[in-house]
């Protein structure tokens, strides 16, 4: 075939294509569709000669996420830097986080940053499209935690205070007759990516609850152990230094503590609520106590001259320590089963078991009036508050483990905000410096930037 021939030929193609494509039947004479009208065959030949690659491009976009890496945490804002290519054209590039579209390209260079807000486990997905209609799609988990630590056996409960989170576990022994072995874990948390072990401290029997307060971390530590004041001045030899047994049965024993001044305010189920003189760590000393009989007191929180002490069935008792060694009751409000209490800028926040989560306006103690409340999915264990935000752990069994993010904003009408689920049971939560840092039972030390929280 001559070269002549060969165009007409090429050509003729193109049109039969084309005619296919939209649906016209042609029939060849003289090199023209005999049911083409004149006044198309400028467009027709136009689309034939330069966009035939284009309606008959059948091969999506392909992606490639450069960022976000797989694994790697992200926190505050996120970048974004994608490779789309295709054969034809490119002409959107749409970004999701969650399901939401939170960025549109239209062209190169496919890079941003976009603001993460809350902390909840997030799904980043991009889908591209190209100028004949194809599409394609490509996600990526991106990670909420900053890091994780593995302690022995079930991380309990933990205290942070500057470049330290301190956290008390416990190892269950397989023979239900061997003791359990519990301890505190000094970890450095100076690069939250990073957190590394300084120094620990082996305890005999339970440990329930640490707060620390200058050189000293002060443990509830069961029966046996009471109240023990540990020396931690140099983190990487904590010592015992004082001890104080709150009772000598273990539904008797120190369950939380709260240190303010000279005392250390203890929860100790049915021993009640007990105030101890620590001037002197190496001698703490009885000074007071409240007890409601039959009742287990299960945490407590100091405000002001009023201890806000949680009761299992007695729900939140307000009690006055003016006076330290005669604490008396002011008011109280029965919240269901009680579990944990944090107060900040006149409010009540309760954990409260299989209870609603519940705020309690607290500017009288002595006339308490319920705000607002949220169902938490499971049970509601522990509570810390920071800025327009409420931080609930709550778990039980395999029924649901987390972390609730409740917006407290609007104190009448909390919402929930962002969560996290956790593999082990979710024990408790204390917030410090932009991170919240859980003891998630077998899942270890969880520690999450809260920074970008708004």
């Amino acid at each position: 075939m001559n070269s002549l021939n060969q165009k007409k030929a090429t050509k003729a193609a193109y049109r039969n294509k084309i005619a296919r494509f939209s649906g016209v039947s042609l029939i060849q004479r003289g090199g023209l569709p005999l049911r083409t009208p004149r006044s198309l065959l400028l467009p027709l030949a136009i689309l034939t000669l330069f966009n035939c690659e284009a309606i008959f491009d059948i091969y999506p976009p392909k992606i490639e996420i450069i960022e976000p890496q797989e694994g790697v945490s992200y926190f505050g804002t996120l970048p974004v830097e994608l490779l789309v290519t295709d054969n034809n054209e490119v002409v959107r590039v749409e970004v999701f986080l969650d399901a939401v579209s939170v960025h549109e390209f239209t062209r190169e260079p496919y890079k941003t940053e976009i603001n993460l807000g809350g902390i909840s486990a997030r799904i980043l997905k991009v889908v591209a499209h190209d100028r004949a209609g194809n599409w394609s799609d490509a996600s990526q988990h991106i990670s909420p935690l900053a890091s994780t630590y593995d302690t022995p056996g079930n991380a309990l409960r933990v205290f942070a205070a500057g470049n330290f989170a301190y956290v008390l576990y416990v190892i269950v022994p397989a023979d239900s007759g061997i003791q359990a072995i519990t301890g505190l874990q000094i970890i450095n948390t100076s690069d939250p990516a990073n957190p590394s072990l300084v120094g620990s401290y082996d305890m005999l029997d339970g440990a329930h609850a640490v707060f620390v307060s200058g050189r000293y971390a002060y443990v509830a530590a069961g029966v046996s152990g009471g109240l023990q004041v540990i020396n931690i001045s140099n983190p990487a030899n904590p010592t015992l230094v004082g001890s104080y047994k709150t009772g000598d049965y273990r539904t008797f024993a120190p369950v939380d503590v709260f240190i303010s001044g000279n005392y250390a305010y203890v929860a100790a189920n049915l021993g009640g609520f007990q105030i101890i003189d620590i001037s002197n760590p190496a001698n703490p000393v009885p000074t007071g106590s409240y007890i409601i009989p039959h009742n287990l007191a299960s945490s407590v929180f100091i405000y002001g001259n009023y201890a806000y002490v949680a009761y299992w069935d007695a729900g939140l008792q307000i009690i006055s320590i003016s006076n330290p060694a005669s604490p008396v009751p002011a008011s109280s409000y029965d919240t269901g089963s009680a579990t944990d209490v944090f107060v900040s800028g006149g409010y009540a926040y309760v954990a409260n078991g299989y209870h609603d989560f519940q705020i309690i306006n607290i500017s009288n103690p002595a006339d308490l009036t319920l705000l607002g409340s949220y169902n938490t999915p499971s049970y509601s264990r522990g509570v810390s508050v920071s800025g327009n935000y409420a931080y609930v752990v709550d778990g039980y069994d395999q029924v649901y483990n987390g972390l609730q993010i409740i917006d407290v904003s609007n104190p009448a009408s909390p919402t929930l905000a962002s969560q996290y689920e956790t593999t082990g049971t979710a024990m408790e939560v204390c917030v410090s410096g932009g991170y919240a840092y859980v003891a998630a039972g077998s899942s270890g030390l969880l520690i999450f930037d809260i920074s970008g929280l708004p």
